[in-house]
């Protein structure tokens, strides 16, 4: 983040009492619980947000050289991205033309792609490349007609992009509708991935992300952990078209302020957290970055895939265990703390016994995420607002 972007952000705090909540959103706002629990939404959901629009995947570091691939859903979409020998990036239906294997599981490095049914070949680029002791009995079916199904992908500030429907104008400025001018000055192009995890909530999609919007909840939720160094009444809250940004603050921040401006340092005393609506966030944490990617997997069931990533590869035991102990010390807190509550709150709102969910003007990042959210739904056709 450039210099003069973190002495304005700074400004934004200079009168500012910490121990009063703020900044706050014009309205609080309410949401009916079945935005978390109707299985009739959800699908909406899938099709008009995850299949529909982009979905961030990951860095670049996910596919770094020739050969890389990954897998991933795209609102029930089985997909496959892979890094080509000219280092631009491809993607396909991971389904082979043949009879609909899965060409690829999980991420990996192949100089070719090989369905372990009848064993076709594909080159990187999807093309096919060889039916083995069949080519006869397709001579009627070209191998031209028969590569991989394209979908569309982007990458651009390091970061990697796709959507599986209607994505011909997909860049990565439209997907990051303005946060380019930000996320461009971390040079994420460089980052290495140090690692990542995946496990499975009994959550709504939704109810992971509304987690990192607001941070009124971690004097209470996180008191014996992150509390007594988080500002908790206190946030920054910015968007960038349906993408809120929320800027979690450390108490210290508040001496910074004290100094002359020409001294100042913003990003030392911050978590600068970007959500991309709808597929996840990514979180600056001073000395590296953190990803966290939902997977939506049924209305009450979701795959969460957090990736740390850092500016260089660890070249000793204890740089690794450095960055191991961080990736194990987040998990912790939001797998002891933030998502088992998650999960009692999706049954609460699942029983019915739940009208609605009451938004606070203190939680303007989590109202900008669900109103983008449903004017997405309201938009498309045959989707009700909600």
């Amino acid at each position: 983040m450039r210099h003069e972007r973190q002495i304005e952000l700074l400004r934004r705090l200079k009168d500012v009492d910490p121990h009063e909540p703020w900044p706050l959103a014009p309205h609080s706002a309410r949401n009916p619980a079945s935005a978390y629990a109707d299985p009739r939404r959800f699908e909406d959901e899938r099709r008009v947000l995850f299949r529909r629009r982009p979905q961030m995947l990951g860095l670049s570091a996910e596919c770094a050289t020739p050969g890389a691939y990954m897998t991933v859903d795209l609102g029930g979409v089985p997909a496959l991205i892979v890094r080509q020998a000219d280092g631009s990036l491809r993607g396909f239906v991971n389904a082979c033309r043949h009879r609909g294997a899965p060409v690829a599981e999980g991420a990996g490095q192949r100089p070719r792609l090989a369905c372990p049914y009848h064993g076709w070949v594909y080159e990187l680029d999807g093309t096919l490349a060889a039916r083995p002791y069949a080519e006869a009995a397709f001579d009627d079916a070209p191998k031209s007609t028969c590569g991989l199904l394209p979908i569309f992908v982007a990458e651009g500030y390091g970061l990697i992009f796709a959507q599986a429907e209607e994505g011909e104008d997909l860049t990565a400025d439209t997907a990051l509708a303005g946060a380019q001018d930000e996320i461009k000055d971390y040079g994420l192009e460089s980052y290495v991935l140090i690692e990542g995890r995946e496990n499975t909530w009994k959550v709504n999609w939704k109810l992971i992300l509304d987690t990192f919007t607001e941070s009124y909840h971690i004097r209470a939720l996180h008191k014996n952990s992150i509390a007594p160094t988080y500002s908790t009444d206190v946030s920054l809250c910015n968007t960038f078209g349906p993408h809120p940004q929320m800027i979690g603050l450390l108490k210290s921040v508040f001496a910074e302020i004290e100094k002359p401006e020409a001294d100042w340092q913003f990003l030392p005393h911050t978590t600068l957290q970007y959500i991309f609506m709808p597929s996840g966030l990514i979180t600056y944490q001073r000395d590296h970055i953190e990803l966290w990617r939902v997977t939506p997997l049924s209305v009450d069931r979701t795959l969460v895939r957090t990736s740390l990533y850092a500016p260089e590869a660890p070249a000793t035991d204890k740089a690794r265990a450095y960055w191991k102990k961080n990736l194990d010390l987040l998990l912790q807190v939001t797998g002891t703390e933030d998502f088992p509550l998650m999960e009692k709150i999706q049954a609460n709102l699942a029983s019915g016994a739940l009208p609605e969910l009451i938004y606070g003007k203190n939680e303007p990042a989590l109202i900008h995420l669900h109103r983008s959210i449903n004017e997405a739904l309201a938009a498309s056709a045959g989707c009700p607002a909600a």
